[in-house]
């Protein structure tokens, strides 16, 4: 690797490795690097604008997680503070962090900001919430770390409770600014990193004293990894599926030479017990929406026996979204894996405890995170876990409810080869279309929709939660059912009036429901609402990107024309002629 040069090797681990993976010295040379050779690299990820404040020196932080946010899918064009400017930047309208124009302020305090541990907690809260009135009046959106601990393990602990103690101070300041403005302002939890760290790298007290840099260099990439997994996903750039390999991955030994009862999985050794928690840890995933497929060699009703039969097995069949056992190549599997989920490889981690299968599929599948498990069980989540690929800025019910779309998807598989007409038989299914009120309740899932849908998406166009509370009365959000699954909300419109003609500012729609005709009865939808304004024209705008390819193919198949040199796109009220063969349960608010 060292004879290449040095841009071969930047691609090199950008493509190939982890941040975490590399000494951390190579990691922040490889961070670096980046930057530097960052207009050398031929890049079509999103560009975001982040403005980083803190009162400690950034500097040496920087490079490394503008290097994780790369390597998360997103482009960060990154501006920070000048240590000890904090309060000032975000308090005075004429500062560069309101000239920049950040898509995102990221308010990073220590436990040193604090403003006075034995005042009352409201008072605290109160002075935070200040600093953001400004940035929320120019509709910037707000991340902020809550406070992390001091490094003093004896002073004001075992009297943590009392008034004078910084700890306990510290704690109900993050409990209350959760508890009041979790709704407003996305926080990031800091302490199980620190802890995960420990606090003599989280506070490197020389390294204060010489640079006013709180963290040894040793924990940077870590803290970077964790901090733009945490701000990626608001981008909806968390990872979708975890396919998983069965022999000595989620159990020990090979299914298909010791039977179900000869596998070591159960609390009566060390290393079942190791598998039964890396199960638990798996649960708990699908329990957030993530999407878990299995891809094994081996013969497939052996290995279902083992979910179906085994007490100590915590993953059941109802868990799994695609579940392939053969003996095929890994890479072809997890090929048909992703053309049956619907996804793009870059949403997919597939983790195996085989180094040869793992190579296999870096190599085949390059865009798909590969982790090869390795060593003790017992260290299989925390080898998950670390990388941060799953987390998430919301967990809606139709994430939890997602895994059984894909169960009633393999139903309809089944029964579309035992049907001729395959419009008669989607018809049998009886689909209803229920258009929501956008209220509280649907506000993560509709920003959720928006940020995440790539496949069915007109444009860039996205609204965070305020933008959609405000906007609610021109938001379509649309509820698909049938006789097999509630599949949630599954269709966002965002709609304006004006010109005497329905604008689509956007539309997206999940690909759990594509083939379904729902684009026909939207469109069904909207010639309503034309008539009973007395429109006579639709208008959208479309902007081609590398994943909306199926957008572009259905507003063709629709009627929607480019306009010359542009790229809006009209459709003629008149000329709609289609039968979705969907119910319709329509609001009242569209009907006038």
């Amino acid at each position: 690797m060292s004879k290449k040069n040095p841009i071969d090797e930047l691609q090199y681990f950008l493509k190939n490795s982890f941040f975490l993976d590399l000494e951390p010295q190579k990691a922040l040379q490889m961070a670096k690097r980046l930057k530097k050779f960052k207009n050398n690299i031929k890049c079509e990820l999103p560009k975001v604008r982040i403005r980083i404040l803190s009162n400690f020196n950034l500097e040496f932080i920087i490079d490394s997680i503008f290097f994780c946010f790369y390597q998360r899918g997103i482009f960060a064009d990154i501006s920070y503070s000048d240590f000890g400017t904090m309060f000032a930047e975000l308090l005075d309208p004429n500062s560069q962090t309101y000239i920049s124009k950040p898509d995102i302020i990221f308010i990073w305090p220590t436990y040193r900001d604090i403003q006075k541990y034995n005042i009352s907690v409201e008072k605290e809260v109160g002075f935070w919430k200040k600093l953001w009135d400004l940035p929320k009046n120019k509709k910037i959106e707000i991340v902020q770390c809550l406070f992390d601990k001091p490094p003093f393990i004896s002073m004001n602990n075992f009297q943590s409770n009392s008034m004078n103690s910084l700890i306990s101070h510290i704690n109900e300041t993050n409990l209350e600014l959760e508890k009041k403005f979790a709704n407003e302002i996305s926080f990031i939890k800091l302490e199980t990193l620190q802890i995960n760290i420990g606090s003599k790298n989280w506070h490197d007290n020389r390294m204060y004293a010489l640079c006013k840099q709180p963290f040894a260099l040793d924990a940077i990439p870590e803290i970077s990894q964790f901090l733009t997994s945490c701000i990626a996903s608001k981008f909806g750039k968390s990872k979708k599926v975890l396919v998983m390999d069965l022999d000595n991955t989620l159990w020990g030994g090979e299914i298909g030479d010791l039977g179900e009862e000869g596998i070591i999985l159960g609390k009566e050794t060390s290393d079942g017990e190791g598998y039964v928690n890396f199960q638990s840890y798996i649960k708990q995933l699908a329990d957030m929406g993530v999407l878990l497929a299995v891809c094994s060699k081996n013969n497939e009703d052996i290995a279902k026996k083992v979910f179906i039969n085994h007490t100590d097995m915590l993953i059941s069949l109802e868990d799994i979204s695609c579940f392939v056992a053969n003996f095929k190549d890994k890479a072809s599997n997890i090929s048909y894996i992703k053309k049956f989920l619907n996804v793009d490889y870059d949403s997919m981690v597939f983790i195996d405890d085989s180094k040869v299968e793992c190579e296999w599929v870096k190599r085949s599948l390059p865009d798909v995170v590969v982790i090869n498990l390795e060593g003790d069980p017992s260290t299989f989540a925390y080898q998950l876990d670390r990388q941060g690929l799953f987390i998430r800025s919301s967990i809606t019910q139709e994430d939890k409810m997602r895994a059984k779309s894909f169960q009633a998807k393999q139903e309809i598989e089944k029964l579309k080869t035992n049907t001729n007409n395959l419009q008669s038989f989607l018809k049998s299914l009886n689909p209803v279309l229920v258009i929501e009120k956008v209220l509280p309740y649907a506000l993560d899932r509709v920003e959720q929709l928006l940020l995440k849908t790539n496949q069915f998406k007109l444009n860039n166009t996205v609204y965070n939660k305020k933008q959609i509370e405000i906007n609610h009365n021109k938001i379509l959000a649309m509820r698909f059912l049938d006789k097999l699954n509630d599949y949630g909300i599954v269709v966002i419109l965002l709609l304006d009036f004006r010109d005497e003609k329905i604008n689509i500012i956007n539309w997206v729609m999940s690909c759990r429901v594509f083939s379904r005709n729902i684009e026909l009865a939207v469109l069904e939808i909207l010639k309503k609402i034309a008539h009973n304004k007395s429109y006579k024209k639709i208008s959208l705008e479309f902007i081609k990107s590398k994943k909306n390819i199926t957008a572009e193919r259905v507003i063709s198949e629709l009627g929607f024309k480019k306009n010359e040199n542009t790229s809006v796109y009209d459709l003629n009220v008149d000329d709609i002629a289609v039968n979705s063969n969907i119910k319709v349960k329509f609001l009242e608010r569209f009907e006038k």
